[in-house]
């Protein structure tokens, strides 16, 4: 019965040890499998920091991008408006041969002079006063003309200055164009570099969660196993101990059925030896 027990101990000692090796092995690849995922979560994490630092630089560059869009687009109508302007100042002073104000200026004063001064006929006096009118017509057209070609010299010049700003605009929009291809380009190669990253994390993670349930169930069978080889070694003890305390019993009742042969045969009066003289102290019989 304790040989067959003994059996079973050692059987089950046998089995737990190489479960228990088997379970470590498992135990070091669950630990491998979770630094890569943590590696590949850690990386992740990276490439979304990445991401979301080129997306906000290029909402940034964008909204400059529109500023200089709408200044563009500002001296654009600008533009127009002066060059709608210097058509009309064209159109009016087209084919116009007009002597200066300053010269027709003159001539009238020269003529109300000779009025003033000279004594003319009727008829001298009615042409110079026509002659006058007509000056006075002609003063007018060519001021208006001045002032059209004053308008016009200050229009040219806004003109050069808004030309130039409309190709500074228009470089800044395109540099500020190429400047958030390039973000949103890095944004899109960091969000799908991410994507794929943690695609490969959450595969490592699912293959986690099937090793350890697998480690689980070796380590949930190794506390049976040591919750069985305790008991058997309970009893085990408990059986030896038993068996022990039998056989002290039966040496005891031996000795004491001895230790009453020997005191009959001292009372009959018969020698003793010295070995029978120690068990029948041992007996209790002396």
């Amino acid at each position: 019965m304790e040989d067959s027990a003994n059996d079973e101990i050692i059987k089950i000692s046998n089995e737990l040890k190489s479960l228990e090796i088997e379970a470590e092995s498992y135990k070091k690849e669950l630990l491998s499998l979770k630094q890569k995922r943590d590696e590949k979560n850690a990386k992740f994490s990276e490439l979304i920091k990445k991401g979301k630092e080129n997306k906000e630089l290029r909402d940034k560059v964008n909204e400059e991008t529109k500023k200089y869009k709408d200044l563009r687009e500002e001296n654009s109508s600008k533009l127009k408006k002066i060059y709608e302007s210097l058509s009309k100042i064209k159109e009016a002073t087209k084919n116009k041969d007009i002597s200066s104000s300053s010269t027709i200026e003159k001539q009238i004063d020269s003529i109300e002079w000779k009025l003033e001064t000279e004594v003319l006929s009727l008829d001298k006096e009615r042409k110079l006063v026509d002659m006058i009118k007509d000056l006075k017509k002609d003063l007018k057209k060519s001021k208006n003309y001045e002032e059209l070609s004053k308008e016009a010299d200050f229009s040219r010049k806004d003109l050069e200055i808004l030309k130039k700003n409309s190709e500074e605009y228009h470089k800044k929009v395109l540099e500020l164009s190429d400047e958030s291809t390039k973000y949103h380009e890095r944004m899109i190669y960091y969000f799908n570099s991410s994507e794929d990253i943690k695609k490969e994390a959450d595969a490592i993670h699912n293959n986690y969660i099937e090793k350890k349930k697998n480690v689980d169930e070796y380590y949930d069978k190794i506390r049976e196993l040591r919750a069985k080889l305790k008991g058997l070694e309970i009893n085990s003890r408990k059986a030896q101990k038993q068996e022990k305390e039998k056989k002290i019993k039966e040496k005891k009742k031996e000795l004491s059925k001895k230790s009453e042969d020997i005191l009959e045969k001292f009372k009959n009066g018969e020698k003793l030896t010295l070995d029978e003289l120690k068990i029948l102290q041992a007996g209790g019989n002396i």
